[in-house]
Protein backbone atom coordinates (compact mmCIF):
# COMPACT_ATOMS: atom_id res chain seq x y z
CA UNK A 1 0.00 0.00 0.00
CA UNK A 2 1.51 3.36 -0.92
CA UNK A 3 1.54 5.94 1.81
CA UNK A 4 -0.59 8.76 1.11
CA UNK A 5 2.01 11.20 2.01
CA UNK A 6 3.65 10.01 -0.73
CA UNK A 7 0.86 10.15 -3.16
CA UNK A 8 1.12 13.76 -2.18
CA UNK A 9 4.35 14.20 -3.30
CA UNK A 10 3.88 12.40 -6.46
CA UNK A 11 4.51 14.61 -9.54
CA UNK A 12 3.43 13.97 -12.98
CA UNK A 13 5.74 13.22 -16.06
CA UNK A 14 6.33 16.13 -18.55
CA UNK A 15 5.18 15.45 -22.21
CA UNK A 16 7.18 18.13 -24.28
CA UNK A 17 10.89 19.06 -23.07
CA UNK A 18 11.44 22.60 -21.41
CA UNK A 19 8.06 22.08 -19.60
CA UNK A 20 9.39 21.97 -16.30
CA UNK A 21 13.22 23.01 -17.15
CA UNK A 22 15.88 22.86 -13.87
CA UNK A 23 18.16 25.92 -13.57
CA UNK A 24 20.98 25.12 -11.41
CA UNK A 25 20.45 26.46 -7.68
CA UNK A 26 23.52 29.29 -8.10
CA UNK A 27 22.14 30.32 -11.21
CA UNK A 28 19.06 30.79 -9.32
CA UNK A 29 20.40 32.53 -6.28
CA UNK A 30 22.29 34.88 -8.85
CA UNK A 31 18.40 35.30 -10.43
CA UNK A 32 17.15 36.46 -7.03
CA UNK A 33 20.35 38.25 -5.94
CA UNK A 34 20.05 40.61 -9.51
CA UNK A 35 15.96 41.14 -9.12
CA UNK A 36 16.50 43.26 -5.51
CA UNK A 37 19.81 45.06 -7.22
CA UNK A 38 19.42 45.54 -10.46
CA UNK A 39 15.90 47.79 -10.15
CA UNK A 40 17.75 49.42 -7.09
CA UNK A 41 20.52 50.40 -9.13
CA UNK A 42 18.69 51.56 -12.56
CA UNK A 43 16.26 53.38 -10.00
CA UNK A 44 19.29 54.82 -8.44
CA UNK A 45 20.43 56.36 -12.02
CA UNK A 46 17.31 57.82 -12.81
CA UNK A 47 17.75 60.26 -9.87
CA UNK A 48 19.05 63.03 -12.22
CA UNK A 49 15.79 62.67 -13.98
CA UNK A 50 13.15 62.29 -11.47
CA UNK A 51 12.26 65.41 -11.86
CA UNK A 52 11.37 66.16 -15.36
CA UNK A 53 11.18 62.75 -17.20
CA UNK A 54 10.18 60.45 -13.69
CA UNK A 55 7.41 59.03 -15.59
CA UNK A 56 9.83 57.65 -17.90
CA UNK A 57 11.46 55.55 -15.05
CA UNK A 58 8.13 53.30 -15.11
CA UNK A 59 9.71 51.90 -18.84
CA UNK A 60 13.14 51.82 -17.47
CA UNK A 61 12.48 50.03 -14.90
CA UNK A 62 10.74 47.15 -16.68
CA UNK A 63 14.41 46.64 -18.02
CA UNK A 64 15.84 44.75 -15.18
CA UNK A 65 12.85 42.90 -15.05
CA UNK A 66 13.25 41.53 -18.75
CA UNK A 67 17.11 40.87 -17.83
CA UNK A 68 16.32 38.68 -14.41
CA UNK A 69 13.60 36.87 -16.39
CA UNK A 70 16.13 36.09 -19.21
CA UNK A 71 18.02 33.75 -16.88
CA UNK A 72 14.78 31.39 -17.12
CA UNK A 73 13.27 31.66 -13.73
CA UNK A 74 9.55 33.01 -13.39
CA UNK A 75 9.94 33.24 -9.62
CA UNK A 76 12.81 36.09 -9.61
CA UNK A 77 11.19 37.70 -12.55
CA UNK A 78 8.10 38.48 -10.16
CA UNK A 79 10.22 39.71 -7.15
CA UNK A 80 12.39 42.03 -9.86
CA UNK A 81 9.11 43.21 -10.72
CA UNK A 82 8.25 43.85 -7.06
CA UNK A 83 11.49 45.61 -6.14
CA UNK A 84 11.07 47.33 -8.90
CA UNK A 85 7.90 49.27 -8.11
CA UNK A 86 9.08 49.65 -4.17
CA UNK A 87 12.57 51.42 -5.85
CA UNK A 88 10.24 53.49 -8.08
CA UNK A 89 8.25 54.15 -4.89
CA UNK A 90 10.84 54.88 -2.81
CA UNK A 91 13.37 57.17 -5.03
CA UNK A 92 11.50 58.88 -8.28
CA UNK A 93 8.56 59.32 -6.34
CA UNK A 94 7.61 62.38 -4.35
CA UNK A 95 7.85 62.69 -1.04
CA UNK A 96 10.97 61.20 -2.13
CA UNK A 97 12.61 58.36 0.19
CA UNK A 98 9.45 57.38 1.90
CA UNK A 99 6.62 54.61 0.55
CA UNK A 100 3.79 57.20 0.71
CA UNK A 101 2.45 58.63 -2.56
CA UNK A 102 0.59 61.97 -2.60
CA UNK A 103 -0.52 61.80 -6.27
CA UNK A 104 -2.76 59.45 -7.29
CA UNK A 105 -1.32 59.29 -10.79
CA UNK A 106 2.24 58.20 -9.09
CA UNK A 107 -0.49 55.42 -7.47
CA UNK A 108 -1.66 54.16 -10.85
CA UNK A 109 2.37 54.24 -12.33
CA UNK A 110 3.40 52.93 -9.30
CA UNK A 111 0.87 49.73 -9.91
CA UNK A 112 0.99 49.90 -13.88
CA UNK A 113 4.98 49.49 -13.47
CA UNK A 114 4.46 46.51 -10.99
CA UNK A 115 1.60 44.55 -13.03
CA UNK A 116 4.08 44.91 -16.31
CA UNK A 117 6.91 43.53 -14.63
CA UNK A 118 4.84 40.72 -13.59
CA UNK A 119 3.55 40.43 -17.05
CA UNK A 120 6.73 40.82 -18.74
CA UNK A 121 8.76 38.61 -16.35
CA UNK A 122 6.36 35.66 -16.51
CA UNK A 123 6.12 35.39 -20.78
CA UNK A 124 10.07 36.44 -20.85
CA UNK A 125 10.82 33.37 -18.71
CA UNK A 126 8.32 31.56 -20.64
CA UNK A 127 9.42 32.00 -23.60
CA UNK A 128 13.16 30.98 -22.42
CA UNK A 129 11.42 27.64 -21.73
CA UNK A 130 10.08 27.45 -25.26
CA UNK A 131 13.74 28.23 -26.68
CA UNK A 132 14.72 25.19 -24.72
CA UNK A 133 12.28 23.06 -25.64
CA UNK A 134 12.69 24.28 -29.59
CA UNK A 135 16.58 23.53 -29.43
CA UNK A 136 15.62 20.20 -28.00
CA UNK A 137 13.39 19.21 -30.34
CA UNK A 138 16.04 20.01 -32.95
CA UNK A 139 18.36 17.90 -31.50
CA UNK A 140 15.98 15.35 -30.76
CA UNK A 141 15.54 15.15 -34.53
CA UNK A 142 18.76 15.10 -35.61
CA UNK A 143 19.96 12.40 -33.82
CA UNK A 144 17.22 10.88 -34.84
CA UNK A 145 18.04 11.03 -38.74
CA UNK A 146 21.89 10.20 -37.83
CA UNK A 147 21.13 7.64 -36.22
CA UNK A 148 18.72 6.56 -39.82
CA UNK A 149 22.07 7.21 -41.74
CA UNK A 150 24.26 5.07 -39.47
CA UNK A 151 21.51 2.26 -39.87
CA UNK A 152 21.52 2.72 -43.41
CA UNK A 153 25.02 1.80 -43.99
CA UNK A 154 27.39 -1.55 -44.16
CA UNK A 155 27.98 -1.76 -40.04
CA UNK A 156 28.23 -4.91 -37.87
CA UNK A 157 25.33 -5.34 -34.74
CA UNK A 158 27.76 -4.54 -31.95
CA UNK A 159 29.34 -1.07 -34.37
CA UNK A 160 25.50 -0.13 -34.66
CA UNK A 161 24.76 -0.93 -31.27
CA UNK A 162 27.51 1.26 -29.62
CA UNK A 163 25.84 4.23 -31.53
CA UNK A 164 22.59 3.65 -31.31
CA UNK A 165 23.89 3.59 -27.56
CA UNK A 166 25.18 7.03 -28.46
CA UNK A 167 22.61 8.52 -29.48
CA UNK A 168 19.74 7.29 -27.14
CA UNK A 169 22.38 8.38 -24.56
CA UNK A 170 22.37 11.95 -26.12
CA UNK A 171 17.91 12.42 -25.90
CA UNK A 172 17.90 11.10 -22.41
CA UNK A 173 20.97 12.84 -21.00
CA UNK A 174 21.95 9.84 -19.59
CA UNK A 175 25.09 8.75 -17.78
CA UNK A 176 25.35 5.57 -19.26
CA UNK A 177 23.87 3.44 -21.90
CA UNK A 178 24.88 -0.58 -22.82
CA UNK A 179 23.42 -3.05 -25.41
CA UNK A 180 22.61 -6.44 -23.78
CA UNK A 181 21.86 -9.04 -26.30
CA UNK A 182 20.01 -12.20 -25.53
CA UNK A 183 16.12 -12.62 -24.35
CA UNK A 184 16.37 -12.62 -20.42
CA UNK A 185 13.59 -11.60 -18.21
CA UNK A 186 13.94 -7.54 -17.22
CA UNK A 187 15.22 -6.86 -13.89
CA UNK A 188 13.77 -3.55 -13.09
CA UNK A 189 11.77 -1.16 -14.87
CA UNK A 190 11.01 -1.16 -18.66
CA UNK A 191 11.11 1.43 -21.02
CA UNK A 192 8.24 0.46 -23.30
CA UNK A 193 8.56 1.19 -27.41
CA UNK A 194 5.54 3.85 -26.61
CA UNK A 195 7.33 5.94 -24.12
CA UNK A 196 5.51 4.67 -21.22
CA UNK A 197 7.65 3.15 -18.35
CA UNK A 198 5.96 0.15 -16.90
CA UNK A 199 7.53 -1.15 -13.31
CA UNK A 200 7.00 -1.55 -9.71
CA UNK A 201 5.64 1.89 -8.20
CA UNK A 202 8.51 2.17 -5.63
CA UNK A 203 10.49 1.37 -7.92
CA UNK A 204 9.32 4.17 -10.61
CA UNK A 205 9.90 6.81 -7.83
CA UNK A 206 7.31 9.72 -7.12
CA UNK A 207 8.13 12.13 -9.73
CA UNK A 208 7.63 10.46 -13.10
CA UNK A 209 9.24 12.92 -14.89
CA UNK A 210 12.52 11.31 -13.72
CA UNK A 211 13.86 8.18 -14.94
CA UNK A 212 14.86 5.52 -12.24
CA UNK A 213 18.43 4.76 -11.55
CA UNK A 214 18.61 2.01 -14.59
CA UNK A 215 15.79 1.41 -17.03
CA UNK A 216 15.71 -1.18 -19.47
CA UNK A 217 14.60 -0.76 -23.30
CA UNK A 218 14.03 -3.87 -24.47
CA UNK A 219 14.80 -4.30 -28.84
CA UNK A 220 12.45 -6.59 -30.60
CA UNK A 221 11.96 -7.94 -33.84
CA UNK A 222 10.02 -10.08 -35.78
CA UNK A 223 7.64 -10.85 -31.74
CA UNK A 224 11.83 -12.00 -30.70
CA UNK A 225 13.65 -10.20 -28.79
CA UNK A 226 17.20 -9.62 -29.43
CA UNK A 227 17.98 -7.75 -25.91
CA UNK A 228 17.99 -4.69 -24.25
CA UNK A 229 19.98 -1.42 -23.82
CA UNK A 230 20.43 -0.95 -20.12
CA UNK A 231 19.87 2.50 -19.48
CA UNK A 232 21.50 4.80 -16.55
CA UNK A 233 19.79 7.61 -16.07
CA UNK A 234 21.38 11.07 -14.62
CA UNK A 235 20.08 12.21 -11.13
CA UNK A 236 16.83 14.04 -11.27
CA UNK A 237 17.08 15.27 -15.15
CA UNK A 238 13.51 15.47 -16.06
CA UNK A 239 13.25 13.56 -19.20
CA UNK A 240 9.66 14.19 -21.40
CA UNK A 241 7.82 11.69 -22.80
CA UNK A 242 8.57 13.06 -26.17
CA UNK A 243 12.11 12.29 -25.14
CA UNK A 244 11.23 8.61 -24.37
CA UNK A 245 9.48 8.71 -27.26
CA UNK A 246 12.71 9.07 -29.28
CA UNK A 247 14.77 6.70 -27.81
CA UNK A 248 12.55 3.73 -28.20
CA UNK A 249 12.02 4.53 -32.06
CA UNK A 250 16.03 4.73 -32.06
CA UNK A 251 16.17 0.99 -30.26
CA UNK A 252 13.34 0.32 -32.51
CA UNK A 253 14.95 1.07 -35.68
CA UNK A 254 18.36 -0.88 -34.11
CA UNK A 255 16.45 -3.73 -33.84
CA UNK A 256 14.77 -3.36 -37.52
CA UNK A 257 18.19 -3.56 -38.81
CA UNK A 258 18.89 -7.03 -37.35
CA UNK A 259 19.01 -10.21 -38.87
CA UNK A 260 17.31 -13.22 -36.64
Amino acid sequence: MVDRRERTRERHETIQPGERSRISARRRAVAYVLAVVLPVIVATAMIPFRVDHGRVAVLVLVVPVVVVALLGATGPAVVAALCAALAYDFLLVEPYYTFAIEDTDEVVAALTLLLVGVVVGVLSGRLVRLSVRESTRRDELRHLVDFIRANSEDRDAAELGTIACGHIAAVLNLTGCVWQPGQEPATGPILLGDGNLMGLVSELGSDRAVLPDRVELPVWRENRQLGRFILTATPRHVVSYEERVIAAAIAELYGQSQST
